[in-house]
């Protein structure tokens, strides 16, 4: 009655330890109390008998396969972006075209207010250089006028001197004419005397008046030299006050313009993004119904998957369940020959810390290697 008793103790334990899965989690541990004292007991690692199975890789395809069935549960697919990326596509070419005529708007709107202010500056300087001419036209009138003036008064004094001087010299050359023309003259050598004296007093006499009129033309050129540097100075002043007031009237005319350009840029960027709005609305309102389609075909197609995947999963845990059984009914076989071999009373698929057995592994591992 013995042997019998072993071979039921065995079966009993490892139906309790093959429930659906082979490991260290899921044998089973017999309670001392349920162990005959002095019985003679055998002890047997079921998961390393177990994954020494012939079939053992089969069971392990199987538990790879339901793992990535259960991933492919826990993760279904994205709602398929065909339709969205047509109409972003659309968008974006839109957008690009768009972009490029307000571009080309904005730069014939700097190209014509770059003009305008050549215009501008053009028409500054102008009307600058006129002024200049005038104001060049009323300084050579004014140097003119009065370098006339000084020479005027230059001349009257030269002719008062000049008056001056010959009437210092009337009386002394008359006196002399007047020996040689009425009174006469004795000798020929009083007559050399007289008219030598005659010469040296005209010459002397038109000297002084010579002399006079080359001082007078120095202080004219000196008065003229200086009136003209006066004028240069005034022209060269003006000329420099009229830059300055093209500087800055120019500065005031760009910022005008740069405040205008801002002001019909912004403009010409509002109706750019009207037009792009506009037609992101009429191209949504037709792809609304290809996304709604889009939306009903990816719900049924996530609702035939995920019955598809289940029926999958329920297949393969049934099949998993077979080939457990089928493995654990071959080592149930192999260990309860070995137990009756050897007069085994209980075998234990787990050492106890009470009791005493011989492991009996390696000879059931033996034999499904025959």
């Amino acid at each position: 009655m013995g042997r019998p008793a072993a071979v039921l103790l065995l079966l009993t334990a490892l139906a309790v330890g093959g429930c659906r899965g082979i490991g260290p989690a899921a044998r089973s541990q017999p309670t001392p109390s349920a162990t005959p004292v002095g019985a003679h007991i055998g002890v047997v690692d079921v998961e390393t008998v177990a994954r020494a199975h012939p079939r053992w890789p089969e069971l392990d395809a199987l538990t790879k396969k339901l793992a990535d069935v259960a991933a492919q549960l826990a993760t279904p697919p994205q709602l398929s972006p065909v339709v969205r990326a047509r109409i972003d596509a659309r968008l974006r070419a839109q957008a690009k075209k768009l972009e490029a005529e307000f571009q080309a708007e904005v730069a014939a709107l700097r190209a014509r207010q770059a003009a305008k202010l050549a215009r501008y500056v053009a028409q500054l300087r102008a009307e600058q250089a006129a002024k200049l001419n005038q104001l060049r036209a009323q300084i050579d009138g004014e140097l003119k006028k009065g370098i006339d003036a000084r020479a005027t008064t230059l001349r009257a004094d030269l002719r008062q001197y000049e008056a001056q001087v010959l009437e210092e010299y009337r009386f002394p050359i008359a006196n002399l004419r007047l020996k040689t023309d009425v009174v006469g003259v004795a000798t020929e050598d009083e007559l050399r005397r007289i008219t030598g004296e005659l010469d040296r007093l005209l010459t002397e006499r038109d000297g002084r008046v010579r002399a006079r009129a080359e001082v007078l033309d120095v202080v004219l050129r000196d008065f003229e030299r200086a009136r003209i540097a006066e004028a240069n100075a005034r022209l060269d002043k003006a000329q420099k006050a009229a830059e300055v007031e093209i500087t800055l009237r120019v500065a005031a005319k760009k910022k005008d313009l740069d405040a205008e350009a801002r002001r019909l840029t912004r403009a010409k960027q509002r109706a750019f993004e009207g037009r792009m709005n506009a037609f992101r609305r009429q191209l949504l309102s037709v792809g609304e119904g290809q996304l709604a389609s889009a939306q009903g075909q990816y719900v049924e197609g996530l609702r035939q998957r995920e019955q598809q995947l289940l029926a999958e999963r329920q297949a393969l845990q049934e099949q998993r369940a077979r080939l457990e059984d089928s493995i654990l009914a071959d080592v149930k076989i192999e260990v309860a020959a070995i137990a009756a071999a050897k007069g085994f009373d209980v075998v234990l698929t787990r050492y106890l810390t009470n009791l005493t057995g011989e492991d009996m592994t390696a000879d059931v591992l033996a034999r499904l290697k025959r």
